[in-house]
């Protein structure tokens, strides 16, 4: 058995050198295909499902309620003690400090703020010195801080003797007592960690970056937790005007995509993508080699005739079919690992990556290869491997001798380049449908002016701000001192800005609604100071804007977005008064004062959720917030300036996330660009495939027809008739296969309406524009083979006869 494998694995290997062409052609289309799967698989393996790098990171989760509303410390603590579905509960509040280290320049860095339990639950200890100790969280302790590898790298030098060193974490020392593993940055991206006790954390504060996190029982799935802590909630006593509890959900921590689910969606289309591809990339090699398996029918015959079993003959062909797998899966590897390179370069240049985001060609990648490799010498092998072996060898000579194997093999060649077609048809319209998406996004009518603004995350230092009133005072003096910029027009300081954000509140509207009932509207709430609307400019339809009487001890006031008037308002909001309920027995109403037009706060993926509700900063200071400042020349200028105003407040407030307004709204919507491209990429290669497959096939069937193309001319046919003769024959199966295309695209195109921006699921120009790119494609595949049988000379046609 050994004597016969290494037998027809040479003899494999001979007769792939001895046809360079159709080996070439096979092992391109497989490379391509297992490649383009193998970067799949790794994307999803490193940026949409991976897993932490510690002990049961697959089972770390987090906790939020649906509304993003906060969970009270007194919530937590409940179902800390109480739960049963999880190993243990911890907390980390997400800051941006600056770090100042002796003998280097202030830098700002991600800092977390993290609970004692948070390191034992990830089993996780610091490469050198200790992790944090109860006494480290006492009040008064001395402060103490670990840092991260890379913090330990460039700031001294991998050297162990920084224990004991000071550094200072925007102006407040901290004594550094161990460094964290490398590659770790939990809770995203952090290089400080402190401790804090749990009674510190405020979740009301700023809930969207406080993170609670735990580690899942082993066998006990999200559902189950989340019920579970669902079924805590109803059961934790709490005063009757306490709004009712939205739902928990639980999610894996990695999962960053929203909404709940979409990254499973996402992967399940990636990788359906990626196979699609490799399955033209299949049935391109099997067009080919069943192409050399009619060759050598003679040959076939003769083996058969002589005593050759059917297993024999097959096994011999799946020998050459698997040595062009394993090239192709080599092609693969190197085509995936610098796919794997361009996607982790264009990743990791977007600023506050997760740390997890790990895109590389590692073992279960290569794994992942060899799988595809095998399922491709399947695909492509089976139908070479039973015709070569067919038992009539009576029938492969009479074939032999007279060419007409095509006559048999031209149908299911055709189907193959059908289903080419089909593919590339579906995988096309998509990329276009993605590719309209982006190009609204660069043409979209805002209702606001983003050019020339400039924007800028702002945490000031921690205990210098705790009253409402010190926040106020702060943001008043920002906006003032980012005002005097002589570069900028107009300033504003405010939580979230328009068509990239805005945290979820529930709103009530006096007469229509009680603040503690269940099921209150969801609205986009944005706390902004005076200069919001000018800085935008933005104005207001009705009503005022707010000015310096919407101050701390002033009746609370709020202006509404034009679509939470047509909503809930339609007679007018302008007097009437709404309540955003938020904490227990809360029933605060405030009056309205103005409307806005709508300015696209929920960001331009959620379109469809305009309502919003703003409110004066001062009356509402949160602890962390963003500041917008608009220049009278372009947004790149005022870069150096805004962090020398900052500087002048307070200089050891952390600016981070800053960038041009532009540049912003495109990376919160970089889903369009991103699936664009890659269904581009999965479209273009099929299409190029099936296009080299076509032209493969009909170059096949024009030599093996070229006794009939003879007659036909001897007998009169014309130039024009023989191009027809062989354009029809071509056409027809890539006809057969756009129809067939077009069915799968239709219901492919609506499930997608969802993603895609101003662009209708069926839009006709996409459509169009495919379907002729497609026909061009195939005529371009017919052109040089009908060319090539208009060349053919009558008498030597028959001659050879």
């Amino acid at each position: 058995m050994l004597h016969h494998l290494r037998g027809d694995f040479r003899l494999a290997l001979r007769r792939l050198v001895k046809t360079p062409a159709a080996s070439l052609t096979v092992v391109s289309a497989l490379s391509v295909g297992i490649g383009l799967c193998a970067v799949m698989f790794s994307s999803i393996d490193g940026v949409i499902l991976p897993t932490p790098p510690f002990e049961a990171g697959d089972r770390v989760v987090r906790m939020w309620r649906s509304d993003a509303s906060p969970v009270s410390m007194e919530t937590y603590r409940y179902w800390e003690e109480r739960q049963q579905s999880f190993d243990g509960f911890g907390l980390a509040e997400d800051l941006a400090v600056n770090l100042a280290v002796e003998g280097r320049a202030t830098e700002p860095t991600r800092m977390a703020a993290i609970s004692l339990s948070t390191l034992d639950l990830l089993a996780v200890d610091p490469v050198i010195g200790r992790p944090f100790a109860a006494s480290d969280a006492v009040s008064g302790a001395p402060p103490v801080a670990l840092i991260g590898y890379d913090a330990w790298r460039t700031g001294f030098d991998l050297d162990p003797g920084v224990l004991g060193q000071v550094i200072r974490l925007s102006g407040e020392p901290a004594e550094i007592i161990g460094v964290m593993p490398e590659g770790f940055g939990f809770p995203w991206s952090q290089e400080v960690w402190t401790p804090r006790p749990d009674a510190a954390f405020r979740p009301d504060w700023n809930p969207e970056r406080l993170v609670i996190f735990g580690i899942v029982r082993e066998g006990v799935s999200m559902e189950a937790a989340a019920a579970e802590l669902n079924a805590l909630d109803e059961q934790r006593p709490r005063p009757a005007t306490e709004p009712t509890a939205t739902p928990v959900e639980v999610r894996m921590f990695t999962d960053i995509i929203n909404p709940a689910g979409r990254s499973h969606l996402l992967a399940g289309l990636m990788l359906g993508v990626a196979f699609l591809v490799l399955l033209v990339a299949c049935a391109n090699a099997t067009n080919v080699l069943l192409a050399c398996a009619s060759v050598r029918s003679r040959e076939v015959a003769v083996r058969s005739a002589l005593g050759a079993s059917r297993s024999r003959i097959a096994f011999q062909f799946w020998a050459e079919v698997s040595v062009l797998a394993l090239t192709g899966a080599a092609g693969g590897a190197f085509l995936a690992a610098v796919g794997a390179r361009l996607i982790r370069n264009a990743v990791g240049a977007v600023e506050g990556m997760p740390y997890w985001v790990d895109l590389r060609v590692d073992l279960p990648v290569l794994a992942f290869v060899s799988v595809a490799a095998v399922v491709a010498a399947v695909l492509a092998g089976v139908l070479p491997a039973l015709f070569a072996s067919r038992a009539n060898r009576h029938e492969l000579l009479k074939d032999a001798s007279r060419g007409s194997s095509s006559r048999r093999l031209g149908p299911m060649m055709g189907r193959l380049i059908g289903a080419e077609m089909a593919v590339s048809l579906v995988l096309l319209v998509a990329a276009g449908l993605f590719v309209r998406s982006a190009l609204n996004l660069q043409s979209y009518e805002f209702g606001f002016a983003p050019e020339g603004v400039y924007l800028s995350l702002v945490t000031p230092p921690e205990g210098r701000y705790d009253t409402p009133g010190g926040r106020a005072e702060l943001a008043a003096r920002l906006e003032e001192a980012l005002g005097a910029i002589p570069e900028a027009s107009s300033a504003t300081v405010t939580t979230s800005v328009p068509a990239i954000g805005g945290i979820r509140r529930s709103a009530a509207v006096e007469g229509t609604h009680l603040p503690a009932e269940m099921g209150l509207p969801l609205v986009r709430y944005i706390a902004a100071t005076p200069g919001f609307f000018r800085t935008f400019l933005a104005p207001v339809a009705s009503g005022r804007p707010f000015d310096s009487r919407d101050r701390a001890g002033s009746p609370p006031v709020a202006i509404v977005s034009a679509a939470f008037e047509q909503e809930h308002l339609p007679e007018g909001a302008v007097g009437r008064r709404i309540a955003l309920p938020e904490e227990a027995g809360q029933e605060e109403w405030l009056t309205v004062v103005g409307v806005v037009p709508d300015l696209l706060a929920p960001g331009i993926q959620a379109e469809g959720t305009r309502g919003v509700v703003y409110v004066p900063f001062a009356q509402a200071p949160p602890t962390r917030f963003q500041i917008a400042v608009r220049s009278r020349t372009t947004a790149s200028v005022l870069a150096v300036p805004i962090r020398q105003a900052v500087a002048t407040v307070d200089p050891d407030a952390a600016l981070s996330f800053m960038r041009p307004m532009d540049d912003a709204i495109e990376q919160a919507n970089a889903q369009y660009a991103w699936l664009s491209a890659g269904f581009l990429v999965a479209g273009g290669l099929a299409l190029v495939l099936a296009a080299i497959g076509l032209y493969g096939v009909m170059a096949f069937w024009v030599t093996q027809r070229t006794r009939e193309i003879g007659v036909r001319m001897a007998i009169g046919g014309g130039r024009g008739t023989i191009l027809g003769f062989v354009f029809r024959q071509g056409m027809r199966p890539i006809v057969v296969g756009l129809g067939f295309g077009l069915l799968v695209a239709l219901p492919f195109a609506w499930t997608l309406r969802g993603s895609l921006l101003r662009v209708a699921p069926f839009d006709p120009l996409v459509f169009g524009v495919v379907l002729g790119t497609l026909v061009g494609a195939g005529l371009f595949g017919c052109v040089l083979p009908a060319l090539r049988a208009t060349r053919v000379d009558p008498l030597t046609a028959l001659s050879a006869e």
